[in-house]
């Protein structure tokens, strides 16, 4: 019973070969011109393509530590002796170095990045960012579009507004600057894919360049405004204290050979005066030193691991991979049609 069973499915499945072979000996001629048309449709297009080239770059971002004061060192002993006591600055919280990915996905980067000169090997010219894909677009795109009035033509809500062409190209431009950052290493990787090898590269420096610009910012935005405002405030304390200097004087200077009561009672005011303008003014002179000081400690540090290069290689389009696609599938159509039409009443039924 068992070796009618076995001697049953060997020969279906030497019937099932037999028919495959059969059908691929029928078919062969057809799925063979499908094969050329394929390859010749995807070589067509693999030569008129678009090409892509590929910029990289490797940024090491500095972690800030715990501490400032560790990372001043002996900073905290000159200061020491200029008056000036660290011990009260604390560190504040920078952001995230697993965030700077977002930063160059965010629609101010993009909207920045447009407006950037660019040289451009293809066309021999420096234009935009903006400016070039216009360029490179024209051809394709064109097509008649309805220039609609601004939505906020007085800017009320404070929010962004930008056409819709001006919109797809935000987008475009989003999906050729990629960003990540290894936690392991604390590497991060930049990588940009452009039209041009030139403008690829140099859309990664850009890219560098408006990071290291947006954490300094970011870390050192609220020591600077407190530079400023204890500047200020130093300036009017200073002005306070030179002019109660100048008062006082002036006092002795007119009541030298006087002794009444009252000639030492306002002598006595004015030192008051004079003593506390001195204190203040010393008192913020050190805090303005002490926020300028901050500034630099909490200025960031960026070492550019590996620069941006301009690719001499093509990463799109992949031509023979593209030629091999189209062959493959324009057989496996021409297979699929035969074996659809042979087996159509069987299908159906």
């Amino acid at each position: 019973m068992t070796n009618e069973t076995t001697n049953n499915s060997t020969d279906e499945i030497e019937i099932n070969f037999r028919d495959i072979l059969a059908f691929f000996q029928k078919n062969w001629k057809r799925a063979a011109i499908w094969g050329i048309i394929g390859g010749v449709v995807g070589a067509v297009y693999a030569f008129t393509a678009q090409k892509e080239f590929e910029a990289k770059a490797q940024l090491l971002p500095e972690l800030q530590s715990s501490s400032s004061l560790g990372k001043l060192g002996g900073l905290s002993a000159l200061a020491g002796l200029a008056g000036v006591d660290l011990s009260q600055m604390n560190s504040t919280e920078a952001i995230r170095p697993d965030l700077y990915p977002n930063i160059l996905q965010s629609l101010p980067f993009t909207l920045h990045l447009l407006q950037q000169p660019v040289y451009v090997s293809e066309l021999q010219k420096t234009l935009t960012v903006e400016a070039y894909f216009e360029e490179k677009n024209r051809g394709w795109f064109d097509q008649e579009t309805e220039i609609k009035p601004p939505l906020d033509p007085q800017k009320l809500s404070k929010a962004v507004e930008i056409t819709k062409a001006k919109e797809n190209l935000v987008k475009d431009i989003s999906k050729r600057i990629a960003a990540s950052f290894d936690r392991k290493t604390g590497v991060i990787s930049v990588t940009t894919k452009m039209p041009d090898p030139v403008v690829a590269a140099a859309v990664a420096n850009l890219s560098i360049d408006y990071l290291k610009q947006y954490v300094t910012t970011y870390r050192t935005d609220k020591a600077r405004k407190q530079v400023k405002f204890l500047g200020d405030q130093v300036a009017e304390a200073k002005r306070r204290y030179q002019s109660s200097e100048v008062n006082l004087a002036s006092y002795r200077d007119r009541n030298r050979f006087l002794a009444q009561n009252t000639a030492k009672i306002e002598e006595q005011r004015l030192q008051a005066d004079f003593l506390l303008a001195q204190s203040v003014y010393n008192d913020l002179s050190k805090q303005h030193e002490q926020a300028k000081i901050r500034v630099e400690e909490e200025t960031p540090v960026f070492k550019i691991l590996e620069p941006a290069r301009i690719p001499l290689k093509k990463i799109e389009p992949k031509r023979l991979t593209i030629i091999a696609i189209c062959t493959f599938l324009g057989i496996v159509v021409a297979l699929v049609f035969a074996f659809v039409k042979q087996n159509w009443k069987k299908l159906i039924g």
